[in-house]
C-alpha cells in the first residue's frame, strides 16, 4: 500500500513518522527547511509512548507529481488554504485514492470534494498535542488518537486496512460509522476553547481569573452545539457541562494555536480564524442560529 503525508508537521509527522518506521512504502510532502532536515537526516520523532527514533520515508519531497498516485492521502496540512492545499495534492489522487483529512475545522470532505479530482474522501480527526521543534524534528507530548470514516456510514476495505497499519504502527485508530458526530464534538472543543481565549484575550489561567468566567464558557460553547444541531448533529446532551468542568482543571498556561497566532501578531489570513471561526459563523447563518460571541471575536480579529 502506498501511503502519502502532506503535511509533515505536528501531526503529518507523528502519523507519517510511525508509518514509515514500520512500512516502507510511505512518502513526505514537506517544504522548506523542514524537508532539507528530512533529506538529510531523516525525520526525528519523539514521542511520549512510542519513544525516540528516526523515520525516513521512502521520498520526501515538495512535488506531488514526484510521489504520483497513492492508496491512501493523508492531508495533516494547516485549513486556511484548502484549495491551494488540494492544489497541490491533487497528482496524489486517484479514482481509487483514500483521502484522510486530519486537520482542524470539523468534517471537511464536502469542501475537499470540491477541490480535489474524483477520489474517495474521508472524514477524519487526531487527538494529540505534538509540534515541530525545528527543522526535521517532531515533539510528541500528549495523545495520538485516530478516528476516521465515511459521512454516509460506509466502510470501505481501504480504511479498515489503513486503521490496521496505523493500530500496527502504535497510532490507536478507529474506523467510525459516525464520523460527523466525532468530527464536530472535536472540533465544538477547539473552537469554543480558541473563541474563549480570544474573547478574554488570555491563557487559561487568565480566563479561570476572571469572575463569572463559566457562564461566558457555557454560552460560547452551547452556540456550537446549537449550530450542530441545526445542521441535524445530536451531540451528547451533557457535553458542555463536561467541557466548562474541564477547562476548570486544565493547566493554567493553556493556550490554543490560533490564539497563539494572533497574539502574536500573525495575519488573521495566515492562521486558522477564518477557517474555524469564520466557518461556524457561516453555519450560524445558513441554520438562522445565532453566534454573537463567534461574531464578536471574528471582527475583533478580521479587520
Amino acid at each position: 500500500m502506498r501511503i502519502a503525508v502532506f503535511g509533515v508537521g505536528g501531526v503529518g509527522g507523528l502519523v507519517g513518522g510511525a508509518l514509515a518506521r514500520n512500512h516502507s512504502d510511505i512518502y513526505f510532502y514537506a517544504r522548506g527547511e523542514h524537508l532539507r532536515a528530512i533529506r538529510e537526516n531523516g525525520l526525528s520523532v519523539e514521542s511520549y509512548n512510542l519513544g525516540s527514533f528516526t523515520a525516513h520515508p521512502k521520498l520526501a519531497t515538495d512535488k506531488a507529481e514526484e510521489i504520483g498516485v497513492v492508496d491512501v492521502l493523508f492531508i495533516a496540512s494547516k485549513g486556511y488554504d484548502l484549495r491551494g492545499v488540494c492544489k497541490a495534492a491533487s497528482p496524489m489522487a486517484g479514482p481509487n485514492t483514500a483521502v484522510i483529512p486530519l486537520l482542524n475545522g470539523g468534517p471537511l470532505s464536502e469542501i475537499l470534494e470540491g477541490f480535489l479530482p474524483p477520489c474517495i474522501v474521508a472524514d477524519g480527526i487526531i487527538r494529540t498535542h505534538s509540534h515541530i521543534e525545528k527543522p526535521g524534528q517532531i515533539i510528541h507530548e500528549t495523545g495520538g488518537t485516530v478516528v476516521f470514516g465515511m459521512r454516509d456510514g460506509s466502510r470501505p476495505l481501504l480504511l479498515s486496512e489503513t486503521a490496521a497499519l496505523l493500530n500496527t504502527a502504535g497510532i490507536p485508530t478507529t474506523v467510525s460509522e459516525q464520523i460527523l458526530v466525532d468530527c464536530w464534538i472535536k472540533y465544538v472543543s477547539m473552537c469554543g476553547n480558541s473563541t474563549i481565549h480570544c474573547w478574554f484575550d488570555a491563557d487559561t489561567g487568565g480566563v479561570r481569573k476572571t469572575p463569572g468566567y463559566e457562564t461566558v464558557l457555557q454560552a460560547i460553547w452551547q452556540e456550537l452545539v446549537s449550530v450542530a444541531a441545526a445542521k441535524g448533529i445530536i451531540l451528547p446532551g451533557n457535553i458542555v457541562e463536561d467541557l466548562v468542568q474541564s477547562y476548570t482543571k486544565a493547566s493554567p498556561d493553556t493556550i490554543t494555536s490560533l490564539y497563539r497566532d494572533l497574539r502574536n501578531g500573525k495575519p488573521a489570513e495566515q492562521t486558522e480564524l477564518f477557517h474555524l471561526i469564520g466557518r461556524i459563523l457561516q453555519f450560524g447563518k445558513e441554520t438562522g442560529v445565532p453566534t454573537p460571541y463567534h461574531q464578536a471575536v471574528f471582527e475583533k480579529y478580521a479587520s
